[in-house]
């Protein structure tokens, strides 16, 4: 998967409906709708990759990767003692998040 595929199946994975995901104009970004205090649309940029977006992802799944020896990153996938590997400890957090909602 691409780095933007990954944003828009987290999206999806965590609990964005559908309707509420979509692609920045540019097409290099995945944009999530939020409903503000006045009712109106509020579409914001979605990247896995900042840690502002996946940090709290990560304490609200417990999904904290591992760094191994060789520079990979290790996250498990919930409770079904499988782990993703993955060479930035973001995206390991994602593409666990991702697994354990499939």
């Amino acid at each position: 998967m691409t780095d933007i595929e990954i944003s828009e199946a987290l999206a999806l994975a965590i609990g964005y409906k559908p309707r509420d995901v979509g692609w920045h104009s540019d097409m290099r970004e995945i944009v999530v709708r939020r409903e503000n205090s006045s009712n109106k649309d509020n579409w914001r940029v979605f990247d896995y990759r900042d840690w502002n977006v996946i940090g709290p992802i990560a304490e609200r799944y417990n999904t904290f990767p591992i760094e191994d020896a060789f520079g990979r990153w290790f996250s498990d996938i919930g409770t079904q003692g499988k782990y993703v590997s993955a060479d930035t400890p973001q995206k390991a957090i994602a593409l666990a998040v991702i697994g354990a909602k499939k």
